[in-house]
């Protein structure tokens, strides 16, 4: 059976999954199944990947809404030197 590794999940999400798994008397990793299996029947085998004004908006709230961890300028992320050649 494969494995599926999530990272970065927010915290609020943790938490009701969590909640949601106590109540069930599920581990989290059940709940976790039982809900993206409910999810994915929920949408009726729908295939249509997401519209370009869903997925922008999708981004706008989740990924570029995220604070930037990383204190390095941008031309230091991407190997740049001051003649802005790669190093």
């Amino acid at each position: 059976m494969p494995t599926l590794v999530l990272r970065n999940v927010p915290d609020e999400l943790y938490q009701q999954l969590k909640v949601s798994a106590a109540q069930h008397r599920r581990s989290m990793t059940q709940e976790a199944i039982v809900s993206l299996q409910t999810a994915l029947d929920a949408m009726g085998g729908q295939s249509d990947p997401p519209k370009v004004e869903e997925t922008l908006e999708w981004l706008r709230r989740e990924v570029w809404s995220l604070p930037v961890l990383d204190d390095r300028d941008e031309a230091d992320i991407l190997g740049y030197n001051e003649h802005g050649a790669f190093d």
